[in-house]
């Protein structure tokens, strides 16, 4: 599979150090990306998850949008997965303060293949994840979404875009990525270029910023050729 042709920067980090940093992260997460969750919202309203549906989040993190999209399916099923220990602990108490145990299911999980069968969900969502993921993995998990996702199913990304070129905002965060990649790991990607080289469609696509750094949400749905 193709690597998208813009070029963007590589995470160079192992799994385990991912994993040790979001868990200590993980109790002043929401502080610290609070202003992600009104962009999460705007990716679950693209995906709209219906009674009955199954769906699968990819990063859950403190659980946000586990919250309503466990609250949307009704009789349905949602499931997360996460790497981190410190965020599915935190993730799990507030599913179970919402009474949502019985329709919400949390995995921790740091390898591929994702720990699914095929076409198990109706629709999938990202949000702020794939950009974590490094270069040459990318089209891995997206190739892993299509797997898991039913033939009509439905993928919304949210991500840190570099899909047009980045303002000067984007620039200097792009530039201190680089320079602290441990520290600042999540970097602009070209989504809607990944998105199509993993054969997806694109149906809908969004863009905005958030402080003044490029923001897309993005509707796609599984094409078989």
């Amino acid at each position: 599979m193709n690597i998208s042709q813009i070029p963007f920067t590589r995470v160079n980090r192992s799994v385990n150090e991912a994993e040790g940093y979001y868990s200590r992260l993980s109790g002043i997460y929401d502080w610290l990306a609070g202003s992600e969750k009104k962009f999460i919202s705007q990716g679950i309203e693209l995906l709209k998850p219906r009674e009955g549906d199954k769906i699968l989040e990819i990063g859950f993190g403190t659980g946000y949008a586990q919250l309503q999209i466990g609250q949307a399916v009704g009789n349905g099923f949602s499931a997360g997965l996460d790497i981190s220990i410190g965020m599915g602990r935190i993730a799990q108490q507030q599913v179970m303060k919402a009474g949502l145990s019985d329709r919400v299911g949390l995995v921790r999980s740091n390898t591929l293949p994702i720990p699914f069968k095929a076409g198990s969900f109706d629709g999938l969502l990202s949000s702020f994840t794939l950009e974590l993921f490094d270069t040459p993995l990318i089209p891995e998990v997206l190739k892993e979404c299509r797997r898991v996702l039913k033939p009509d199913g439905r993928l919304v990304v949210v991500s840190l875009s570099k899909d047009d070129p980045l303002p000067w905002m984007g620039r200097i965060y792009e530039r201190l990525h680089n320079r602290y990649p441990r520290l600042i790991d999540c970097r602009p990607i070209p989504v809607i270029q990944l998105i199509q080289q993993s054969h997806f469609t694109v149906e809908q696509i969004q863009k905005t910023s958030m402080w003044g750094l490029p923001v897309i949400v993005l509707l796609a749905s599984c094409s078989y050729d």
